[in-house]
């Protein structure tokens, strides 16, 4: 049987994304492997970005080849994909957004970013785990959240909010969060001590920790709502206090991609975090109304089977 010459995707358009099914399918270079896409995941924000592009931020799947100077025993790995969230040119930047991404039913990937995970784990949570919760992990490693801290997390529902909760409960901090009223008996359950809908409602006024998940995020109306020395970060790398300037994250390449992907594996194994889609897609069934997939009021990214 000759090798897939094609394969389909979903490819960012002017007016959102429409599905292909005639993409070349990548091949690996040196260093490099070729993953057969067993699922993925997007969300709202994935419709940023630049036209043309593949789109599709977590990904999971299987090692089917292998580039030069890639080891056989790589061959047949199960594996979740760096996002690119560590490093502001590190890896190209961030998959699905400033470079193609895994949904598609084909992916190639550096060997150093397709990180092997057990297949126990299944295709419905891998995704989640590679973006969604490694996005979340990353900003509360970023601001040194010990237990006992208090955080406030602005924008809960958005993006990776729902999984900071998640994990900064996990630590043992008292989280706070702010959120639209829909997503409030959610993240109560998540961990959540109290959630408003502005941070002026909180009965909880400075913390150790502020975590920014708003799109749009910026500190400067945020740094009143520090501790003396307290820490404000946001999803997108931007680290203040209240004395001197922003700095950000991601201005150095990342060192913690690998320790972190395997830290949430292990996490999800022994079932400290239960990772749950909003809703579970099959690719086989996508058609052109793309847009009815995704509710503006759902907590976490859907993601999307490949058979």
């Amino acid at each position: 049987m000759e090798p897939q010459q094609f394969m389909k995707a979903l490819v960012r358009t002017d007016s959102g994304l429409q599905l292909t099914a005639d993409c070349p399918v990548p091949q690996p270079g040196v260093g490099e492997v070729l993953i057969k896409v067993t699922a993925f995941s997007i969300s709202s924000r994935d419709f940023t970005g630049l036209p043309g592009q593949i789109v599709g931020s977590g990904v999971a799947g299987r090692v089917v080849a292998l580039g030069e100077d890639v080891p056989a025993w790589r061959l047949g790995d199960v594996v979740i994909v760096d996002p690119g969230l560590g490093s502001g040119d590190g890896a190209g930047g961030l998959l699905g957004i400033d470079r193609d991404g895994g949904a598609a039913e084909f992916l190639v990937a550096t060997a150093i970013d397709a990180c092997a995970s057990s297949p126990s784990l299944g295709s419905d949570t891998l995704p989640l785990l590679a973006y969604y919760y490694s996005q979340a992990e990353r900003v509360l490693t970023w601001s040194r959240l010990y237990s006992g801290e208090t955080i406030i997390i602005l924008g809960a529902e958005q993006g990776s909010g729902p999984a900071a909760v998640e994990l900064a409960a996990l630590r043992g901090a008292r989280v706070y969060a702010t959120a639209e009223e829909w997503a409030h008996p959610a993240l109560e359950e998540l961990g959540a001590r109290q959630v408003e809908k502005s941070a002026d409602r909180l009965t909880v006024k400075q913390a150790h920790v502020v975590a920014d998940f708003r799109i749009g995020c910026t500190s400067r109306d945020c740094l009143s709502n520090l501790v003396p020395d307290g820490v404000y970060v946001s999803f997108s790398g931007e680290i203040a206090r209240t004395s001197g300037n922003p700095m950000s994250a991601i201005a150095e390449p990342d060192i913690f991609t690998m320790e972190t992907l395997e830290h949430l594996a292990r996490m999800a194994e022994h079932g400290a975090i239960v990772p749950k889609p909003a809703s579970i897609v099959d690719f086989s069934s996508l058609n052109d109304s793309l847009m009815e997939l995704f509710n503006t009021r759902q907590i976490g990214p859907t993601v999307f089977r490949i058979d």
